[in-house]
């Protein structure tokens, strides 16, 4: 990731807690369009406080007449972004769908009218309440520069959803519960916010390779993480690591 980009989502990042509402929210992401050079960004939150409120929080870039024309139809029960994507845990490449599925090709092709890029990208965020998010982004990049441009946004947007879903639940009134780490898992995981992997780790801290990676899954447990990037970008949010959000 280079500069530009990290200091692109360091700035996102910094900004996010100050959104008061989905307005700002959506605001937010069409800055994120325009600094990815995207076509559309999404966030759809799903069961984020059920006592409070059973509709889905959804933050978009779409046009208005895109997302009433999805709604009158009822896409969301066929939009194998949404059926599939939320019930992923990595990201899913829209590419991976069926294409044969004659629902899926005209939602798709109206989505593309309404101004969705050709290429797509969704992002799972599970939460530890039976709460889901899923953060999603289209390009009209071609296919060899999407493939290039792809594990970039994989890397930035895996951090920045994690982020965002936070946010939206503290928009319905619901406050993440506080994580406890030891210090050996902190310690782990600090390391693996600078980028180190597992082994390098394990010669920094004097440890066994093995014994650092119980201790990142054991992190990655207590913080509800699907992976070490998820468990970074949850524990920073937590302010459990002591660096600065």
């Amino acid at each position: 990731m280079n500069n530009w980009r990290a200091t692109t989502l360091f700035e996102i990042l910094i900004n996010l807690p100050d959104l008061a509402d989905q307005q700002q929210v959506e605001a937010a992401l069409a800055r994120i369009l325009d600094q990815y050079g995207l076509k559309t960004v999404a966030y759809l939150g799903a069961g984020l406080n059920p006592q409070r409120t059973l509709e889905p929080y959804l933050a978009v870039t779409y046009c208005d007449e895109w997302v009433s024309h999805y709604k009158a139809v009822g896409y969301v029960d066929i939009d194998p972004a949404v059926q599939i994507g939320m019930r992923r845990i990595v990201p899913v490449d829209w590419s991976s769908f069926d294409g044969t599925n004659p629902h899926v090709r005209k939602l798709f092709g109206e989505a593309a009218e309404f101004g969705l890029g050709r290429q797509g990208l969704s992002i799972p965020v599970h939460g530890r309440f039976g709460d889901r998010g899923l953060f999603s982004i289209t390009s009209d990049l071609s296919p060899s520069d999407w493939a290039a441009a792809r594990l970039h946004y994989i890397r930035d947007f895996q951090v920045l959803a994690v982020h965002l879903h936070d946010l939206a639940l503290r928009h319905v009134g619901r406050e993440a519960e506080p994580y406890t780490l030891s210090p050996r898992e902190r310690e782990c995981l600090l390391w693996a916010a600078e980028g180190k992997t597992a082994w390098e780790c394990s010669v920094i801290l004097g440890l066994s390779i093995h014994t650092v990676r119980c201790y990142l899954e054991s992190a990655r447990h207590k913080l509800h993480a699907s992976g070490n990037t998820h468990a970074v970008a949850k524990a920073i949010k937590a302010d459990v690591l002591g660096l600065p959000l």
